[in-house]
């Protein structure tokens, strides 16, 4: 007798999914998620835009509902918020570390590694944010910089090595 349990690679949908199957399911779907509370203020009563979320989102292994919940649109263009970007890298089979440690209040430092390669790092400086005009404008630049930095860092290195799981999406922040 065999007494070895195995584990599925992804669990079973529950019993109620508000998944949509067809594109009028998927249309349905997106008229009500724009009249919720529960959507993001960018996807308030636009229904079109949670669609393109969502198939953007199924494209990176996004659910419906976590899509609308990391994807930003930043200046036309979908875009991940950074710890949805790092869960998307982390869940990813080549994924092997990250290092953020050495970010100060000063400079974001974000090294990862893929499986079988060196370290990778990318760095984001108080000058950088300067150059990019970032500073000084209210909202988490002005009251959360060190984070700002850090996850500036982490969007480039983590687009650099793991393009094929972000598929050209960009850090929201």
């Amino acid at each position: 007798m065999n007494n070895v349990a195995t584990i599925p690679d992804k669990p079973a949908l529950p019993a109620f999914s508000m998944t949509p199957r067809s594109l009028d399911e998927a249309l349905k779907y997106a008229e009500m998620m724009s009249n919720s509370d529960l959507v993001p203020s960018g996807y308030k009563g636009k229904p079109a835009n949670i669609l393109v979320a969502i198939q953007k989102g199924l494209e990176v292994g996004l659910s419906p509902m976590a899509a609308l919940e990391t994807i930003a649109v930043i200046n036309g263009r979908a875009s991940l918020w950074g710890d949805g970007m790092l869960a998307l890298v982390q869940a990813h089979p080549a994924y092997e570390q990250i290092d953020e440690s050495q970010s100060t209040d000063k400079e974001g430092v974000c090294r990862v590694k893929r499986k079988g390669h060196e370290w990778h790092e990318q760095r984001f400086t108080l000058e950088d944010a300067k150059r990019a005009g970032l500073l000084g404008k209210q909202g988490p630049w002005t009251q959360y910089t060190a984070r700002m930095l850090k996850l500036r860092a982490r969007g480039f290195a983590l687009r650099d090595v793991f393009a094929d799981a972000l598929k050209g999406m960009i850090a929201a922040e």
